[in-house]
């Protein structure tokens, strides 16, 4: 008779083997479940923004010899996709699965059909993919597999840092009171010429919304909060027992540099959009994402700039940075929803995602890629960054893009305070998410 250790060690090693074949059955080093040869999938339509050349690339180079699918992917406009999406699936005629930004999944949510979690284990998602990959977990399933992460990195002008005197960047945002005027320079007239930071303003500042994102949630907010699958504003919360929000103080710290009262002035309204200022070589720091890296360097090729991850609150615990993640998305009305479940699978195997990663210059968004860790300096803060990537729930972007420029703006023009500013903006997103409950 088997000794109880014997039979526990057996069953032991019937688990280890069972999780092994999973784990390769998604890093594609063996089929996928459902996915023999001799089955066929059929035509799947994939929607999306990124561009066809990239997506054909990637499709004809990676799947060329798979003969359980043929997956068409059609580009749609950024600006027309949602009444697109309506549209075509109001006549039938939608596409099975779509690319959606993370900040169009909360209002497309009653069009999506959700992975189960007896397909895939939310263990399993987890340990795949990102952590910003994690919003796109609902109680009812997985609304989208994550495809591209874009993170918010700083770029700096070297040579801007090395006329001043300074050797390296700042990585905490309080450094940024000392270098605002070691850096800043105005003219005879008192204008800025040449500017160290483009905080303060907002509809000359490129991804403002992010970067007051990224305030924010280091901050200690998500920005949104999802508890027992509603959603709520999460804009006012408690502090360190000072007795004032956090996130009016990260808030605030953003509208400093466009005082003219204050050293650390820096920005105001009359001055160009921030990137273009940044490619002219008149801003030392310019926050964008990743994906502005090679337009950048073709606006300017003289340019004399380098990137570093995003500077963060001083005793923090959690790295933050703000990162668009586009997922892939099963729609209800999908006339083949088991042939867009293979294809999204296939699309986010370890194998296609390094593909894309290496055609669009981004990182990786599954765990095992980004752990290889690229030689490229460049690269490496890509990569550094998308780890520490996050993002929030938006119900409209639009909408809540016109409230954060109004909190900024009202701040600024001495109307409200950043607590009323910040009080508005909570009242105003709560409003805006109890369409979603």
């Amino acid at each position: 008779m088997e000794s109880p250790k014997t039979f526990q060690m057996v069953v032991i090693g019937v688990f280890v083997v069972l999780l092994i074949l999973g784990f390769l059955g998604f890093s594609g080093k063996l089929p996928l479940p459902g996915s023999k040869t001799d089955i066929n999938y059929g035509t799947v339509t994939l929607w999306g923004t990124l561009p066809s050349k990239t997506m054909q690339t990637l499709i004809s180079a990676k799947l060329a010899g798979n003969k359980s699918i043929v997956i068409n992917y059609v580009e749609k406009s950024m600006a027309t996709f949602n009444r697109d999406l309506i549209e075509a699936l109001a006549s039938g005629q939608g596409p099975d699965f779509v690319l959606l930004p993370q900040d169009e999944m909360i209002k497309n949510l009653n069009k999506l059909n959700p992975i189960s979690y007896q397909t895939m284990p939310e263990r399993d998602f987890r340990d795949t993919f990102l952590p910003e990959g994690e919003m796109f977990l609902r109680p009812d399933g997985i609304v989208a597999l994550p495809f591209t992460l874009d993170p918010i990195v700083m770029y700096w002008n070297r040579d801007i840092f090395a006329n001043a005197g300074v050797v390296i960047p700042p990585t905490l945002w309080k450094q940024f009171y000392d270098l605002a005027p070691k850096i800043t320079a105005r003219d005879s007239n008192g204008k800025i010429s040449r500017s160290f930071v483009s905080f303060g303003g907002y509809r000359n500042v490129s991804n403002a919304k992010e970067i007051l994102s990224i305030f924010i949630m280091q901050a200690g907010s998500p920005v949104v909060v999802r508890k027992d699958g509603v959603l709520s504003a999460a804009l006012v919360i408690q502090g360190d027992g000072s007795g004032e929000n956090p996130v009016v103080s990260a808030v605030r710290f953003f509208t400093e540099f466009s005082k003219p009262d204050k050293d650390s002035y820096s920005w105001n309204s009359s001055l160009p959009d921030s990137r273009t200022m940044f490619e002219s070589g008149d801003l030392a720091t310019y926050f964008g994402y990743v994906s502005e890296y090679q337009l950048i360097q073709q606006k300017n090729p003289h340019l004399n700039f380098d990137v570093v991850r995003v500077p963060q609150a001083e005793n923090t615990l959690a790295k933050i940075t703000f990162g668009r993640m586009h997922g892939l998305a099963i729609t209800l009305a999908s006339k083949n929803p088991q042939g867009a479940l293979y294809g999204e699978l296939l699309l986010t195997s370890k194998d296609i995602i390094e593909g894309i990663s290496g055609l669009t210059a981004l990182p990786p968004v599954r765990r095992d890629s980004i752990s290889l860790r690229p030689a490229d300096p460049t690269l490496s803060v890509f990569y550094d960054s998308a780890i520490i990537a996050r993002a929030w729930y938006d119900p409209s972007p639009s909408e809540t893009d016109a409230l954060f420029r109004n909190m900024i703006e009202d701040v600024v023009s001495g109307k409200l305070n950043m607590a009323q500013a910040l009080s508005v903006v909570q009242e105003s997103m709560t409003r805006l998410l109890m369409a979603y409950r």
